[in-house]
């Protein structure tokens, strides 16, 4: 498996964690170790372009992979297997966390680092636990404003580890409407194809979302550059500090994500609570967790026998 295709994979991955409540797409980048590497060639993209370049177009493409499919998914995979899917990735940050633990300590330890988890821990868990107070906002139609908004809180919760853009759009009572602003289009022109009507007034409906669609990505622009400046001076002077307080918020949200999904089926009349569910759970965990300590192993040994190449 070659270091492409293994980031294209990863950016799959990270692009689906964008949209799934209770996580981040930041938090899976730092699980895979790719969060500070990207950043890195995002700010000094100028100074080796063709390196850069050649370093986050697999992540690029795989995160607007992830982020279309899931997308379309959504109505029908999250809303039928929504707990398994969120296992799966419980159990693929699990299986990081001893490689994000290596990189809280890449430059050193302080006795006083673990204190910024603490921190970590708390901020996030005190936002989940406002989300669960609150419950979601109810539902507003998606205007050019709101379009801007949904799409700088999306790319913050990419850029920002720990940041679920789920729970702010959800709180805000845009996140299913901001996501039919990408898929309604498509499903209209689709369905209009299937009842006989010509391409060009099937295509019409795409060219009608396309302007919502044009604002949410200039709200994907206006926040990246800014946040991305700001990321890479905190991790490049307080490098230990910054990945501790974020070590903590991993664990936050991750326990978070899980209270969620509690809370969330025990409030669905429709659920039926049958043994083998939770055994599946489990097993889709380790399963998770197994992938992502194997992952990670792979690219070490991979980097390892690269260096040794190089050095030869």
């Amino acid at each position: 498996m070659d270091s492409f295709f293994k980031r294209f994979i990863a950016g799959i991955v990270i692009g689906i964690g964008a949209i799934i409540p209770g996580f981040s797409g930041g938090i899976l980048a730092v699980s895979m170790g790719l969060y500070k590497p990207t950043i890195d060639a995002f700010a000094g993209f100028f100074k080796a372009p063709k390196k850069n370049f050649k370093f986050l177009l697999p992540l690029a493409l795989g995160g607007a992979l992830g982020f279309v499919i899931f997308l379309f998914l959504i109505d029908r995979l999250f809303a039928s297997c929504r707990t398994y899917v969120i296992a799966v990735f419980v159990g693929l940050v699990l299986g990081s966390m001893p490689s994000l633990l290596r990189e809280c300590n890449e430059k050193g330890f302080k006795k006083s680092y673990p204190v910024w988890s603490v921190v970590g821990f708390i901020i996030a868990g005190g936002l989940i636990t406002l989300g669960l107070i609150t419950n979601a906002g109810a539902p507003r139609e998606i205007t050019p404003l709101l379009a801007v908004i949904s799409g700088a809180i999306i790319m913050s919760g990419v850029l920002l580890p720990g940041i679920s853009i789920s729970f702010i759009l959800l709180n805000l009572g845009v996140y299913e409407n901001f996501m039919h602003v990408f898929t309604n289009p498509v499903k209209l022109f689709i369905a209009s194809l299937k009842a006989g009507e010509t391409f060009g007034t099937a295509f019409s409906n795409i060219t009608n979302g396309l302007p919502l669609m044009l604002w949410g990505a200039l709200g994907f622009i206006i926040i990246a550059v800014p946040v991305l400046l700001l990321v890479k001076k905190v991790i490049d002077r307080f490098h230990g500090p910054a990945y501790y307080l974020i070590f903590g918020i991993v664990i936050a949200t991750t326990i978070g994500c899980v209270v969620q999904e509690i809370f969330a089926l025990s409030a669905d009349p429709t659920f039926v609570f049958k043994w083998w569910k939770p055994v599946l759970c489990v097993v889709l965990i380790a399963v998770g967790a197994g992938l992502s300590l194997s992952t990670e192993k792979f690219m070490r040994y991979k980097e390892t026998e690269e260096e040794e190449t190089c050095q030869s």
